[in-house]
């Protein structure tokens, strides 16, 4: 994965009154990651968002998007970033491609062609709908459509607020595989505000975490979620044997039975210690596996701040 840093904020505040919705929020952001912009409702992250779209004027620090600064150089910085904020709306009574014609022509100046509009309905699955009224489109449809009129500029970064917000599990399904294949298929970056954490657990490669309008946590999703101690569950043979060989373990915390195997706090970088410690003991490992979940991550982090 390339190191080029597309979006990068330094020091980005927003402040309401006396009240500051964000402070001091640093996001580094690199071509090809999918990253979860995660934070309780009221956190910060859509005023965050439309800072970085040039929605919102900060109080403090810049924008920088792909090299260029978004105050001084607002139209070269936004050249390739695309992004929906909140629901996309449509014009209910036309056709989505209808739709995307007048969508075209307000941000490329020009009606696209139909090649564009039907290879970009094609890359959302709704080629098959593109001559149907968007007022006969579920909400989860609605929401791949304004993912389809937002691709129109063919943009190298796409910025998506709660994408999956009041979706049933279907459409966030689809919507989620759509994120997919734009990272994987299309090599776009994307940019993925929410609070399901579930959701961006299973699409980011990178995330970071805001809590009262600052930055609590950045950094790789894998490294993250096994930074510090976690839980680990052990399927192993004799359990009482291996039990006391880990309760004699200093890098291992708080082993016991855990139904028909172990539980126990286990850093990551010494799990293959804990497993050449039970094999040379001639003890049985048929599995380990490490319990910690980006929603408890999460929860210790924005409680500790």
């Amino acid at each position: 994965m390339s190191a080029e840093v597309v979006l990068r904020t330094i020091n980005l505040g927003k402040q309401y009154k006396k009240r500051w919705a964000v402070q001091n929020m640093n996001l580094e952001i690199h071509r090809g990651d999918v990253f979860g912009f995660l934070g309780p409702n009221g956190a910060g992250k859509s005023t965050t968002i439309r800072m970085i779209l040039s929605l919102v004027t900060p109080t403090d620090g810049s924008v920088e998007l792909f090299r260029h600064q978004l105050s001084t150089e607002r139209e070269a910085a936004l050249a390739k970033v695309a992004g929906i904020v909140e629901k996309p709306d449509f014009y209910l009574y036309l056709t989505a491609y209808r739709n995307m014609q007048i969508a075209g022509a307000m941000t490329m100046g020009k009606t696209p062609s139909r090649t564009m509009i039907m290879d970009n309905l094609q890359l959302v699955g709704l080629a098959s709908r593109a001559f149907d009224r968007v007022k006969t489109f579920s909400h989860g449809m609605k929401q791949r459509l304004g993912i389809a009129q937002a691709l129109l500029c063919k943009p190298e970064l796409i910025v998506l607020d709660e994408p999956t917000n009041g979706l049933d599990p279907q459409g966030m399904k689809e919507v989620r595989d759509l994120i997919v294949r734009l990272s994987r298929e299309h090599k776009m970056t994307v940019f993925l505000s929410s609070h399901l954490l579930n959701e961006v657990e299973q699409v980011a490669t990178h995330m970071a975490i805001i809590n009262k309008g600052k930055l609590v946590a950045q950094g790789s999703v894998e490294d993250l979620l096994h930074s510090k101690l976690h839980n680990v569950k052990i399927s192993v043979l004799p359990v009482k044997k291996s039990l006391a060989i880990l309760k004699k373990l200093k890098t291992v915390k708080d082993a016991a039975l855990d139904g028909d195997g172990i539980s126990a706090l286990i850093n990551n970088a010494d799990i293959p210690k804990v497993v050449r410690t039970l094999a040379a003991a001639q003890c049985k490992i048929y599995s380990i596996m490490p319990q910690r979940s980006l929603e408890e991550y999460f929860l210790s982090v924005t409680e500790e701040n």
